[in-house]
């Protein structure tokens, strides 16, 4: 068995982050959206300077795990304004896990959920949340496991394609 070590991710780390959240996008989406969503999207969202204002807000925290010393996944939390929806304060996102392919089914995103279940707890929160896409069948039977429940959705755009997330809930 891998050993696995998940550290707080820093500014230094953005480079990382931006590459791994294009790995594992692609990876679990490139095959039912077009390239050119696909790269709007990465322009949008995973640019270094985009992440980069992203880390820098109190309310959001990056994790970075490593299978091996191997960079294999990362998780990003948000609590307060920092949430994409309005959930209060008495709740905390996860906004983004994302595992490479190569990693999945090595128990990382199971670690990653503990440390965002700790960081709410720690924080006295009632509540985690997150999105899921409404076709992906491995996240959501993952989100299932770790005890989440759907409770309503949301459109999630993607380049210029609308789709449907399923948002989760789990009370802690």
């Amino acid at each position: 068995m891998a050993k696995i070590k998940i550290k707080r991710a820093t500014l230094s780390d953005v480079p990382l982050i931006a590459e791994l959240s294009k790995k594992t996008f692609a990876q679990t989406f490139s095959q039912y959206n077009t390239q050119e969503d696909m790269e709007k999207f990465f322009a949008e969202n995973y640019s270094v300077e985009k992440l980069s204002d992203e880390m820098k807000n109190k309310d959001s925290s990056f994790f970075i795990a490593y299978s091996d010393d191997r960079a294999a996944a990362y998780m990003k939390i948000n609590v307060h304004e920092a949430q994409t929806e309005e959930m209060g304060d008495d709740c905390l996102e996860v906004q983004r896990l994302y595992v490479l392919e190569a990693f999945k089914g090595h128990k990382i995103g199971g670690a990653l959920m503990k440390i965002a279940e700790d960081e709410a707890r720690e924080k006295k929160l009632s509540s985690l949340w997150l999105g899921v896409w409404e076709h992906n069948e491995k996240a959501k039977g993952f989100y299932a496991h770790c005890g989440f429940e759907r409770f309503s959705e949301h459109v999630f755009v993607l380049g210029n394609d609308r789709q449907t997330d399923f948002l989760l809930r789990k009370s802690l």
